[in-house]
């Protein structure tokens, strides 16, 4: 079963936009733990549990470490985990129908 990345966009919006009438911070940045979720095969949202619990016990333990790592090193794991994303088929056509505009 892939991954549908609009319905994920079109629920970070609703978000956001209900959020905003109440003053709370952006939502963001689920993109890549939901790549990595659809990658290892997680079908049920315990695996959400799973992967916030983890996060949790990263940002407690391990954030002094996290200085360290070069920030280069940190975005290619991002990238490496959401470029199964991208459909390179329709860059072409989103470009020209851009580019019609300006």
């Amino acid at each position: 079963m892939p991954l549908d990345a609009t319905q994920e966009m079109l629920t970070l919006g609703l978000c956001n936009v209900i959020g905003s009438f109440f003053h709370s911070m952006p939502v963001t940045g689920s993109f890549s733990r939901s790549a990595v979720n659809n990658a290892s095969g997680v079908r049920t949202p315990l695996g959400g549990m799973y992967t916030g619990i983890l996060v949790i016990l990263a940002l407690t333990l391990l954030t002094p470490y996290f200085y360290y790592i070069p920030k280069a090193t940190l975005s290619s794991v991002i990238i490496s985990a959401v470029i199964f994303m991208v459909e390179v088929g329709m860059i072409l056509p989103i470009w020209k129908c851009n580019s019609e505009y300006i």
